[in-house]
Formats: structure tokens, C-alpha cells, sequence
């Protein structure tokens, strides 16, 4: 059984692969766009729902056969072309239009990463990012990509540049420091950090011919993941510098959205014409602050995106029902992403993949609680309405994702 489901998938992937020069032109994902605050796709609206896959470029969860790339220090390997795969289908399954995916852009200091050390290029890390963006656009699925974290993970993040340019800084001893705001503003560290947008943006795809900048899998960058500065919550990420990331960028491919990573909603940078799409986090869920949110952005005439949120409800807060009301009823609201998505340890079809921060959603595990599955149930109820604006009985029997994964059944949008 082990071999014919390894030999399923060579053929899925080899017939993909013989299928590239229709894919990279006339069948690839149409470019998302932004009309006031809506998200329109071929002149349609669209709403970006889908889960946060921190992994696909990079992940520290599984320990990889030996000989194959591993970093024992920060437990970093690429994940396996099954379980990305894998986890295309599952966003179909959900009633998903996107991921966002931490990995596929914020990818330093490691050795693993894009860029290991200051200017310098590791192919190798391309690949899985390759593969994963290919895969997306399979599947129908878009794809919103951080460029840096605010934290000193294992896949990098501002600490690294910080490193690089003479700042002996470590999250764990200099979080508040005020130093750490010399990742905005000094000139030197933005002036690297822009190389290393240029990296990754102007990278081209092995399996389409596109660029990163090109491809409208990606529909959209978003300056980084949960950035603040010295205090919790400061929301201290100065708009100058937002500014001048989002100009960059657009430089480079003109056709993306651009979202502002500051974790909350800062009202000095809601005039920033560059600014697409502004973004919270929910831990707990608090639907005060979303509706405050989203009257915020709404008077900027942008768009509105819940980034993260605590789908089991584990930090309290309020119901998720009550969150996904106020999405859904909102014209401002441009889509959410639970946190986080997780699969089979592909190709091993029997090991589900788990990650210990109390936010692991593992779709179609068998050991699941009854009440796991009526929350990826309402996840998924949430997503159809959103995206199809259809209603479905929250009741209704999760959709199966067999392992290997099937070949795309979405059409292209």
C-alpha cells in the first residue's frame, strides 16, 4: 500500500510538471485587486479566507530522514512535497480561498533560509517555496506572504538584520529595548532588508517561469508579521518606514496588495496610500476591538483583515459565532485566517503533524474530539459563506482529504 501511494504521487507530480507550459500562461490564478475596500477578482468580489501555514517554506516540527537537510540547533528541515500538497486540498476542502505563509518570505539567519548569512543566496531553500506556490496555484489557492517577523524564530526575523549590522540584540534579553527601533529607522538595516525583499521578489519559480513578483499566486505582501516595537502593544512600527517597505515593494511588482504587518490598528498609518489592507490578531478573540477595528479602516476607505485568531478558544474571549457575525456582516471586512493548519506527516499518510502551542488544527485526523470537529465544522461554514456566500449547515460532515493528496479539483479562478 506504502508503494502505490508513493507511486500515485510521482504520477501526480510528474503529470503536473508535463503540464507547466499551460499552467504558467493562460490557466494561472487571476491578480486580486483592490476597489475602495473590497477585494475584487475578475471584477468580483473576493474575500481572503483560508489558515495561517506558518511551515511551507521552512518548518521545525518534524525531524527529517537522516541525509536530508536539518538544522539539530533550531530543529529547522524542508517540509516534504506530500504534505504541501497535502495541505492545498484541505484549503479546498474548508471552503478556502488563501494562506498566509509565514515561511515563504521570512527566511533568515538560518542556515536552511533564502538568506543564511547577509547577502547570501541559498538556493536550496528556494525549493520547497517553489513548490508550495506552484502547488497554490493548482489548487486555486492565493497566498499572503510576510516579509519579516517581529520575533527571533527559527526561520528569522528583524533580530537577524539587527545582528547583522552590529546590534547585539537577542528577543530574549532585548525585547524592550529601545534599540530594537534601529530596524525601522536606521538606514543602514532598511537598506539590507530592502536587498533582501528584491531576493526573494525577483526569484523565479522553477516549476511556472515566474517571478514572485509575477506570479498572482502571491496576491499580495504584507510588511511583517505582528511588528511593534520596545512595549507590548505599542503598535510602534513608524509609519515612514511602512511607507517606504510598501513603495519597495510595489516597485517590484506593482500588481501586489500590500498589507501593514503592525500587530493592531495604527491610525497614523490609515492614510498611507501604498497600505491595501489593515490587519489585527485575536488572542483572545475580542469583539470590541474588532469592531473598533474595522470602523477604523473603514473611514480610511481600505480593507479590513483578521490575520490570526484563537479558533479553539482556549484564551477565553468571546465566542467565535459572535467573530465570524461581525465578518460577515461587515462590507470593510476583506476575510480572516485561523491559526494554524496542520497535516500528515506526508508521505507517512498515518502521522498527523503536531505543534505544541494549543492552536494545532489537525483537518480529518481520526483522533479529533467531537468538539475539535464541529469547530473546523464552523470554520468551514464561516469560510463557504464568505467566499461562495452560500449557508451550510454547521452539522455538515467534513469533505475527506485522502493521502497522497488528489489532483486539483477547483477550478482556476
Amino acid at each position: 500500500m506504502a508503494l502505490l501511494k508513493a507511486l500515485y504521487f510521482l504520477l501526480l507530480t510528474a503529470s503536473n510538471t508535463l503540464a507547466l507550459p499551460s499552467i504558467a500562461k493562460p490557466h494561472r490564478l487571476s491578480a486580486v485587486v483592490r476597489e475602495g475596500s473590497k477585494l475584487l477578482v475578475d471584477g468580483k468580489q473576493w474575500k481572503a479566507v483560508g489558515p495561517n501555514v506558518y511551515w511551507l517554506g521552512l518548518d521545525e516540527n518534524v525531524t527529517p530522514p537522516t541525509g536530508e537537510p536539518y538544522d539539530p540547533a533550531t530543529k529547522a528541515s524542508y517540509p516534504t512535497k506530500e504534505r504541501v500538497t497535502e495541505i492545498m486540498a484541505m484549503v479546498n476542502a474548508l471552503g478556502g480561498t488563501m494562506i498566509r505563509a509565514h515561511t515563504l518570505g521570512v527566511s533568515t539567519g538560518n542556515p536552511l533560509s533564502i538568506w543564511p548569512a547577509k547577502g547570501v543566496v541559498n538556493e536550496e531553500a528556494f525549493k520547497s517555496i517553489d513548490w508550495a506556490v506552484y502547488q497554490a496555484g493548482l489548487y486555486g489557492v492565493h497566498l499572503l506572504v510576510p516579509l519579516v517577523d517581529n520575533y527571533d524564530y527559527y526561520h528569522g526575523g528583524k533580530y537577524n538584520f539587527l545582528r547583522w549590522a552590529g546590534f547585539d540584540f537577542t528577543q530574549s534579553r532585548d525585547s524592550n529595548n529601545p534599540g530594537i527601533q534601529q530596524f525601522y529607522t536606521n538606514a543602514t538595516i532598511v537598506a539590507t532588508f530592502k536587498d533582501y525583499i528584491k531576493t526573494l521578489l525577483t526569484h523565479r519559480n522553477q516549476y511556472n517561469n515566474l517571478t514572485y513578483a509575477e506570479d498572482p499566486t502571491i496576491f499580495a505582501y504584507e510588511s511583517g508579521n505582528e511588528l511593534l516595537g520596545p512595549v507590548w502593544g505599542d503598535m510602534n512600527c513608524p509609519a515612514d518606514w511602512v511607507r517606504d517597505i510598501a513603495k519597495y515593494v510595489k516597485s517590484l511588482a506593482p500588481n501586489k496588495l500590500f498589507f501593514d504587518g503592525t500587530y493592531g490598528i495604527n491610525k497614523t498609518h490609515l492614510d498611507i496610500e501604498e497600505v491595501d489592507v489593515f490587519s489585527d490578531h485575536f488572542y483572545p478573540i475580542d469583539t470590541k476591538k474588532l469592531n473598533a477595528g474595522i470602523e477604523a479602516v473603514e473611514s480610511a476607505g481600505k480593507v479590513y483583515y483578521a490575520g490570526e485568531y484563537d479558533w479553539v478558544g482556549t484564551s477565553g474571549g468571546d465566542s467565535l459565532e459572535s467573530f465570524y457575525q461581525i465578518l460577515e456582516s461587515s462590507p470593510t471586512v476583506g476575510g480572516d485566517s485561523f491559526w494554524s493548519l496542520f497535516g500528515r506527516n506526508g508521505p507517512d499518510c498515518n502521522t498527523f503533524v503536531n505543534h505544541s502551542d494549543g492552536f494545532t488544527l489537525q483537518y480529518g485526523n481520526p483522533n479529533n474530539t467531537a468538539y475539535t470537529n464541529s469547530r473546523i465544522q464552523l470554520i468551514r461554514k464561516h469560510f463557504i459563506a464568505m467566499s461562495q456566500g452560500k449557508t451550510i449547515d454547521p452539522g455538515e460532515p467534513l469533505p475527506p482529504v485522502p493521502c497522497p493528496a488528489p489532483p486539483p479539483q477547483r477550478p482556476r479562478i
